[in-house]
């Protein structure tokens, strides 16, 4: 999106993750957030058992999950880390069966705007050039405290 550096860093939000939802945030082991640019970011989880489908396939709401994670931490990194951002809306279109036990999520912001920041999400197992699911969708930043 631009050569700004993120208003948050992979390591900063991975170290908030863990303080908020002591590592079991959708069940991962390990830390989400693996990339991390302004208006960029990429997120990869180990998918447990249980969150598999019949035929290995990664279930439909983990993918959901992974997308709208992924939206979330690219909003973040243009805002800043405030966790009280919240998701407006998202779509998501499967294109195939999520064959795999990790999966990857990089979200890329579309639009910041002062009421909504948009943007994409292409989910992705093995190979980037193969998505699993895209996704768009908006989220709403809070009010920043304009008091003195």
């Amino acid at each position: 999106m631009t050569d700004r550096a993120p208003l948050v860093s992979a390591a900063e939000l991975n170290a908030k993750l863990r303080e908020l939802f002591g590592g079991d945030m959708l069940g991962l082991t390990s830390d989400m957030v693996s990339e991390m640019e302004y208006g960029m970011v990429l997120t990869t989880m180990d998918v447990s058992p249980k969150q598999l489908r019949p035929g290995k396939i990664i279930s439909g709401p983990t993918v959901f999950a992974a997308c709208d994670a992924a939206l979330f931490y690219a909003c973040l990194s243009v805002y800043g880390l405030d966790m009280m951002m919240l998701t407006s809306d998202m779509q998501i279109r499967f294109l195939r069966p999520a064959m795999g036990t990790r999966l990857h999520a990089r979200g890329r912001i579309l639009s910041v705007g002062s009421k909504l920041i948009t943007g994409q999400v292409v989910a992705f197992t093995d190979d980037e050039s193969k998505p699993v699911a895209v996704a768009q969708g908006s989220c709403v930043p809070p009010k920043k405290n304009t008091d003195a």
